[in-house]
């Protein structure tokens, strides 16, 4: 007897693209179409590589900014820590500091100013964005006092590498640690107990910490690495540029942040993907650098920016709004 098959009326689902996904269409359809408007500049070795140079310290940073966001917490003083940080490794090298120390100190340096972040969000329980908003001013401040408001010359040949040096004289080093702190990030946050412990947090930080995760210390571990990745970041950057100076980093925070939240990661914790902020820095990069390129005015690009990041946050709220009617 021939078998009888069964047929649903139901209409079949079709296969939905996830966000991270759509972001990765827009960012292979601007880039086309940037090469197009661009040509022959914006297709070239001599602007693609200090892209993913400059890329490179913004990507760091957001990798572990993200993991910071998810947790329901943010850091907007990592602009000032790149600040800090290259003022910090000039006056070093200018006191004959060998270099490979100077690099040690800075790290050093960025673990102490994540930690702080840490231990205010933490410890004495002040909001985050605030006690960041605070101590972005003090390291810039900082660092205004240690150069006298000055730029110094920061030429050393280990600090040479980390921002100007090739791996097998091909692939620029900062692509290199790019690459690689985001993969460990990934990691992290994908295929580790760590990573549930974040998302965990991030969504009910209360029922964490009754099922017995220690919220405090997730939480000051993440801002004492992405103080860590933020001074790498300034490393790199005073690298690239030879300089070290307080300016260095300025506003760099609002990029990053809109980045990670046009990637996803929800202001309120609980929600985002390392692949989505690797997706949403690529977009704004590749879009800031067109309109340098095409010779947009720095101003004009600065309302860019602007309006960048309030459409971003606009688009999440009203996300939210309409999930929660949802519900």
């Amino acid at each position: 007897m021939p078998e009888i098959k069964e047929y649903s009326l139901e209409p079949k689902k079709k296969a939905k693209i996830n966000n991270t996904g759509i972001l990765f269409i827009v960012l292979v359809v601007l880039f086309v179409l940037f090469s197009y408007i661009g040509r022959p500049f914006f297709f070239s070795v001599l602007n693609l590589v200090p892209m993913l140079n400059n890329l490179s310290f913004i990507g760091i940073i957001a990798a572990v900014l993200t993991m910071v966001m998810v947790t329901g917490e943010l850091d907007f003083s990592v602009g000032g820590n790149i600040g800090l940080t290259a003022c910090m490794v000039a006056l070093l090298l200018s006191k004959g500091l060998p270099g490979w120390l100077v690099v040690v100190i800075a790290l050093c340096g960025g673990a102490l100013m994540g930690a702080f972040n840490g231990f205010l969000a933490t410890v004495i329980g002040v909001n985050s964005m605030i006690a960041t908003i605070g101590t972005m001013f003090i390291w810039r401040g900082i660092g205004y006092t240690l150069s006298n408001g000055e730029s110094m010359l920061a030429i050393d040949p280990v600090v040479d590498y980390i921002g100007r040096g090739y791996l097998f004289k091909v692939i620029p080093f900062p692509i290199v640690i790019f690459v690689i702190i985001f993969a460990i990030t990934y990691m992290v946050m994908n295929l580790s107990k760590w990573g549930r412990r974040i998302y965990a947090i991030g969504t009910n930080p209360m029922a964490s910490y009754l099922s017995g995760i220690n919220v405090k210390k997730v939480k000051f571990i993440n801002f004492l690495l992405c103080g860590i990745t933020a001074s790498l970041g300034g490393l790199i950057l005073t690298s690239l540029s030879a300089v070290g100076m307080p300016q260095h980093g300025q506003q760099l925070e609002l990029i990053i942040i809109s980045g990670i939240v046009l990637g996803g990661t929800a202001l309120g914790g609980g929600k985002g993907q390392i692949l989505g902020t690797l997706a949403g820095i690529l977009i704004l990069s590749i879009l800031y650098n067109f309109l340098t390129i095409m010779n947009v005015l720095y101003f004009y690009i600065q309302i860019v920016q602007g309006s960048v990041l309030i459409l971003v946050v606009a688009t999440y709220e009203i996300r939210q709004s309409r999930a929660l009617k949802r519900v």
